[in-house]
């Protein structure tokens, strides 16, 4: 009796074993196939089956549109003559083709360009190299790619996720909208607006209006003069100066810095946890504001109803003005 039940066990238990091992055994299998798939994939969206160089020209358009969604990059540059000249170099692989749509409708020249097929791993891309005459409007659109604009006399528009944006030499507005991608503006003659998320922000130049806004990225427009200056940052720095009449900054959690040697109206400061830290010129301020645990040093000369003056409120950020 007791041999059978030692038998009948030991067949059970290798019954039970046989069992468990099939669908291990299919797992594995489905696993090796999906991994060998997946490298294929991988392998042909890296290939680059054709590349193409084209060029054309458009005359009588006053506003340049182009949307690169390809990952592709865009640079601008000054025209020669009073035609748009569009060079483009497009790039396509087995799973992705680039392609192209051009709108000539009125006074507006569009330009986009995507990618058809697999969205991803993928080489294709459309690369634009794009001269523009005087006064001609741009806007720019990009995913990835980046963005660069030399030398242009018109009003500029640029946003991208996280591509890089420059922009040198520019006489006209300057507007940008970015996620992650660093923006850096230098050079600039003209109002300039920027607003990005994570990424930082650089400014130079002279306008009649600069606005700078981020999330946590680095702010640093201390060589941008303009009338009106308006920062704003939760836990990125500020750093401002420059010449201004009035300037506006707030921040949650981010430092602000300021420098200036040009005399101003109003210069108001508001921060949650960031401390505050200005250089002046020298001269009479009227120095108001508040904070509830911070110190606060004031090492210039204070006069109530000064033309200058100051305002600084924190909650337990320091503060120090000289």
């Amino acid at each position: 009796m007791t041999f059978r039940a030692r038998g009948l066990y030991a067949s059970s238990s290798k019954e039970s074993r046989r069992f468990r091992w099939g669908p291990w055994m299919l797992l594995g299998g489905v696993l090796v196939v999906v991994l060998v798939v997946l490298t294929a994939v991988s392998v042909l969206g890296n290939v680059v089956a054709h590349q193409s160089d084209q060029a054309d020209s458009y005359g009588g358009a006053s506003a340049l549109s182009v949307h690169n969604d390809t990952g592709g990059r865009i640079e601008v540059g000054a025209a020669e003559g009073d035609e748009i000249v569009v060079e483009r170099t497009l790039r396509g692989g087995p799973l992705s083709e680039p392609e192209e749509r051009i709108d000539e409708g009125g006074d507006r020249l569009g330009i986009d360009g995507r990618c058809s097929g697999v969205p991803f791993l993928s080489t294709c891309s459309i690369d634009y190299t794009i001269q523009v005459p005087e006064d001609v409007s741009v806007t720019l659109e990009t995913a990835s790619g980046s963005v660069e604009v030399r030398n242009l006399v018109s009003e500029l528009s640029v946003g991208t996720v996280s591509g890089s944006v420059e922009v040198f030499d520019h006489q006209g507005s300057v507007e940008v909208e970015a996620t992650s991608g660093e923006v850096s503006l230098s050079d600039i003659t003209g109002s300039v607006e920027a607003h990005n998320v994570s990424g930082d922000i650089e400014a130079a130049g002279e306008g009649e209006r600069l606005e700078v806004s981020t999330t946590s990225g680095h702010v640093a427009v201390d060589d941008f003069t303009a009338e009106e200056v308006v920062a704003e940052s939760v836990s990125g720095s500020l750093e401002l100066g420059g010449g201004f009449t009035t300037l506006e900054a707030s921040t949650t959690s981010g430092g602000v810095e300021i420098s200036t040697d040009t005399p101003f109206d109003l210069m108001e400061v508001e921060t949650v946890s960031g401390g505050v830290e200005a250089r002046v010129p020298a001269g009479d301020y009227d120095i108001s504001g508040e904070s509830t645990s911070g110190d606060r040093e004031f090492d210039v000369d204070a006069s109530d109803g000064a033309d200058s003056r100051i305002e600084v409120n924190t909650t337990s950020g320091s503060v120090r003005v000289r």
